[in-house]
């Protein structure tokens, strides 16, 4: 390897470095909850003073990863030979089938950490920083892929944009431990030596890439089962690129063989993906199993329809709508500015905005009518060796060979292409990124976890954008007027998203840019006589291009380090700790399924349901449980599914009804009752046999029901919308409503004698208000809900009349303890909402709620304290946290 070949690599390896430096550094701050108050700090961190994690699901792989290092292998219990799960999914657990690379590699890396960096690192320190770690090595395939299709500008670009990405970085910074780490890595390395397998001419190349091809998506598939859908996509890719190679006449002349299928079968591009094809069969097998490959395809499809239907098998509702990653994303953000920011409101500001989008699009559409182009030209590659006095230096072919050659000079495409062997890169190219820009788009409509799969091609694209756009400005922008506009147009793409953060740097950056870019134009006169030399105010205009392209998504990424709020708090934590120190250790954890994951590490407990376990049947009941009004069903429902599981509606379902709607009914219906009234009436009203009917009473009213304690915390209020609406589920004509609790950010001082509003909702400038009036005596106090103006601060007034959509139709008021007033509110029957309010002293707290809920078990706990029932026991509280034990001996089926 000669100096120049060695100063090319050399100099790819320094980017590399700065670039996994640069973004770790964006992570690294997230550990240090920046958004937090000092005062408050201290709630969000544990007793060994690190964060809680971020979200849930980390705490699921912190739980695994805990066990293979406590005992050797992931879960409780060995069954059968299989791991089992007995904290999950009340009352038999389950069966572990999940990608355990994240288990794996923690706890070689918890090994190293010990070993080599002499401390005493606990698994959860080490799960602490594993995310960041690993998902900044991101930098390095991204780099490598993005340099062999342009420059190094281009390749800062590219791998900037894509390990900064909002939706992936959101997932990769210290406290997230979840697969998202692993995501661009494994799939950036599989697509990258799946195309050079297919590009080299060197048929023990074509072969080593294709085995590095399926090692690096075999390793996917050890991390997270979204693996597939690069299969799927590459797959699809190979088939087309194939009939492209056929239209656009790439390889041999087609007229020097009989048919199409003796041409097809002597190309090397044809060779290639049969090499592919062979060896990801038998590679993928080794890691999945040939079932598992054989069934790849089926399993794209689930996956790309997780949230398509409001209904799943059997009935019930798809609990996957509720989930934000499943809900369809908007294009943009609000306002104006969001053009110019790259965050997760929208899947263009998810690739880095708006210049990103067109960069990209430019970029597609140029090898698309490029290849378009070549389908009438009879041109094949032309694999000869160039002249001696023509050949290139080792280096020169290095970097030569790393680039995709490609002039933004084609744009005119006018002239002829003098270099025949960019007939097949360009095919090659178009057809990659066609496929990949299309299905990464029709994948994103199905969820905006669906948007980090988008910036790949995005960027990838916008790299080469960057490539051309050099070699434009170098060759052919000689304009200083020109110059001028565009580091000024610049300026603005890099300024404002800065100036989101700080007004005043983002102002400085601007009149920073503009300032070199003037003084490059006009004060630095260029008087060099050697054409090859490019003047500094096209290097000037390249850095230009750079940072209005990159600064959006690095300012995203501060922003999201410096804004990270813990998904817990010690309240929570505590609750948890308490029933770990003082029920019995078969007590289960009941409450809608956000935090199961959490309440199984820090309770200790076996819980109904958590984010991997979560079902329609499971959510329908949970979600009953909190609508009704009626505590004896509650009950029942916890009774039956925490001992008995899921049996009674599936006994009932496959043996008598036939529907699921006709099976929730009864068991409705008899839940609340006792056993022997609940056998009667399956026998006379619904026509079981005797011997249907007592099967059906083992699965509802199990004589020994198991310890529950119930879980009611103030998150729950904002997520109201959901279990209400899976709990209110109509079987009949499969649809439903969402109630909802309306929660303000804040207290109102009411004085004696005076009155106080509160803000309750904002929404496209309507403002409602909770307006709470004292009198000067005793049991004075009124409120009613008034929606306003947000601008004017006058009522809303439709055809005449007031307008108001959450009118409140009744009153609850609770001061210093006492409930005051339950009553209607004078002259607002129509209204649909009720209000309640919680006075103390003069500090006064309203919360406006949906009739339904009024009276619901959720409110009758978490708001009322339980007050007036003796099913639900209270017996501990944190702040926003109650937890209820479940007295079965007070219901009418007694225990």
């Amino acid at each position: 390897m000669n100096r120049e070949t060695l100063l090319t690599v050399g100099k790819g390896i320094i980017i590399i470095l700065i670039l996994l430096a640069v973004v770790f550094a964006l992570k690294a701050p997230a550990a240090d909850l920046n958004m937090l108050d000092d005062s408050i700090k201290s709630e969000y961190v544990d007793s060994s003073g690190l964060p809680y994690f971020s979200e849930m699901d980390s705490y699921y792989n912190y739980r695994l990863t805990n066990d293979y290092v406590d005992h050797g292998y992931v879960g409780d219990e060995i069954v059968n030979g299989s791991e089992w799960d007995m904290h999950r999914l009340a009352p038999t657990g389950n069966q572990i089938n999940y990608e355990l690379g994240i288990v794996w590699l923690t706890s070689w890396l918890h090994d190293v950490a010990n070993s080599f960096l002499g401390g005493n690192y606990s698994v959860k320190e080490v799960a602490f920083w594993t995310g960041a770690i690993i998902s900044t090595l991101a930098v390095i395939p991204a780099f490598i892929f993005a340099r062999r299709l342009t420059n190094d500008y281009g390749a800062i670009v590219a791998t900037l944009l894509i390990v900064l990405a909002p939706n992936y970085f959101a997932h990769t910074f210290p406290g997230f431990f979840d697969t998202d780490m692993f995501y661009y890595i494994f799939s950036i390395f599989f697509i990258f030596f799946f195309v050079e397998s297919i590009r080299s001419n060197n048929w023990i190349w074509k072969i080593v890439f294709a085995i590095l091809s399926i090692a690096s998506i075999g390793l996917f598939s050890q991390q997270w089962t979204g693996y597939i859908f690069y299969v799927a996509l590459m797959g699809l890719f190979a088939v087309l690129y194939l009939i492209a190679t056929f239209i656009f006449n790439v390889g041999d002349d087609r007229n020097d063989y009989p048919n199409v299928i003796q041409w097809l079968i002597h190309q090397k591009a044809f060779l290639s993906i049969v090499a592919l094809g062979i060896v990801g069969f038998m590679g993928l097998a080794v890691f999945q199993g040939v079932d598992g490959v054989l069934g790849i395809f089926g399993r794209v499809l689930n996956l790309l329809n997780l949230q398509s239907a409001s209904v799943v098998v059997g009935g019930f509702p798809n609990v996957l709508i509720s989930v934000a990653e499943m809900q369809t994303p908007s294009m943009l953000g609000a306002g104006m500015t969001s053009l110019f920011l790259a965050n997760t409101n929208g899947a263009v500001n998810g690739i880095g905005g708006i210049l990103v989008l067109f960069a990209a699009l430019v970029v597609l559409y140029i090898l698309v009518s490029r290849a378009w182009k070549f389908r009438s030209a009879d041109m094949a590659v032309d694999d000869s060796k160039p002249q001696k006095g023509q050949r290139l230096s080792a280096a020169k072919k290095l970097d030569n060979d790393r680039k995709f050659q490609f002039s933004m000079a084609d744009l005119k495409f006018g002239g002829d292409n003098p270099i025949l062997a960019d007939k097949r890169l360009t095919v090659l190219y178009a057809t990659l990124f066609v496929v990949w820009v299309v299905i990464t788009a029709l994948a994103a409509t199905r969820g905006s976890r669906f948007i980090t799969t988008l910036v790949l091609p995005f960027a990838f694209l916008t790299g080469i954008f960057v490539g051309f756009a050099c070699d434009y400005i170098k060759s052919r922008l000689d304009n200083d007027k020109w110059i001028v506009v565009a580091v000024i147009f610049c300026a603005v793409f890099a300024a404002v998203p800065l100036a989101t953060i700080n007004n005043v740097l983002g102002a400085v950056l601007f009149v920073v840019i503009v300032a070199v870019g003037l003084a490059s134009v006009y004060l630095l006169k260029d008087n060099s006589a050697d054409k090859k030399h490019v003047p500094i105010k096209k290097y000037v205009l390249i850095v230009a291009l750079v940072l209005a392209l990159v600064t959006p998504s690095i300012c995203g990424a501060y922003q999201t380090s410096e804004q990270v709020v813990p998904g817990t708090s010690d309240s929570m934590w505590n609750a948890m700790k308490w029933i770990n120190e003082t029920q019995p250790e078969d007590t289960v954890v009941t409450s809608w399924w956000d935090f199961g994951y959490l309440f199984e590490v820090a309770a200790d407990r076996q819980v109904t349901f958590d984010g991997g376990s979560q079902s329609g049947e499971r959510a329908f009941w949970l979600g009953q449980a909190m609508t009704t009004d009626n505590l004896e069903l509650s009950a029942g429902i916890f009774r039956m599914l925490n001992t008995k599981g899921t049996l009674a509606d599936e006994y009932l379902t496959t043996n008598v009804t036939g529907s699921t709607g006709n099976t929730t009914a009864i068991l409705i219906d008899i839940l609340p009752r006792t056993a022997d009234d609940a056998q009667k009436v399956l026998t006379t009203k619904y026509g079981l046999s005797a011997a249907e009917a007592n099967q059906t009473i083992e699965y509802t009213h199990p004589s020994n029901p198991r310890p529950v304690t119930f879980v009611a915390s103030s998150d729950m209020l904002s997520k109201a919308g959901w279990w209400s609406f899976f709990g209110a589920w109509n079987f009949e004509n499969q649809s439903s409503e969402n109630y909802n609790y309306y929660v303000p950010y804040d207290q109102v001082t009411v004085k004696s004698g005076e009155s106080g509003k509160l803000q309750l909702l904002e929404d496209q400038g309507m403002t409602v208000n909770a307006v709470i009036e004292r009198g000067s005596g005793n049991n004075t106090t009124t409120a009613h809900v008034e929606s306003v103006y947000t601008d004017s601060g006058e009522p809303i007034k439709v055809n005449g009349s007031e307008y108001n959509p959450l009118k409140a139709s009744r009153l609850i008021l609770i001061e210093d303890g006492y409930i005051m007033k339950n009553e209607s509110i004078k002259g607002a029957d129509d209204g649909n909402y009720t209000l309640f309010i919680m006075g103390d002293k003069d500090q006064y707290t309203p919360l406006l709620m949906s009739n339904e809920l009024e009276n619901s078990m959720f409110t009758r706990l978490y708001l009322l304290g339980g007050a007036n029932q003796d099913i639900f026991e209270p017996v501990h509280a944190e702040n926003g946290v109650m937890l209820f034990n479940v007295n079965f001996n007070n219901t009418k089926a007694g225990s």
